[in-house]
């Protein structure tokens, strides 16, 4: 069951705030991009993250620099 309220300070959690954080290291990755999901309240951190948008852009740039590599060697 989904608590409301922020289970430190008790307060009711009707949004959230956001922080970029870098993760550790991963599967030989020297680190992820990620967020963590604080109480507006107290900033106790209620969730981490990998950030799906900062994911997103490093598999969109890594595409497009294989394509231009392959376009290149015509």
């Amino acid at each position: 069951m989904v608590s409301r309220h922020c289970p430190s300070c008790e307060q009711p959690v009707t949004r959230l705030s956001l922080h970029g954080v870098e993760a550790g290291q991963l599967f030989g990755r020297s680190g992820w991009k990620a967020i963590t999901l604080s109480c507006p309240s107290c900033g106790v951190v209620l969730g981490a993250q990998i950030d799906p948008v900062a994911l997103k852009r490093e598999g969109v740039d890594a595409t497009a620099d294989e394509v231009a590599k392959k376009l290149r060697g015509r």
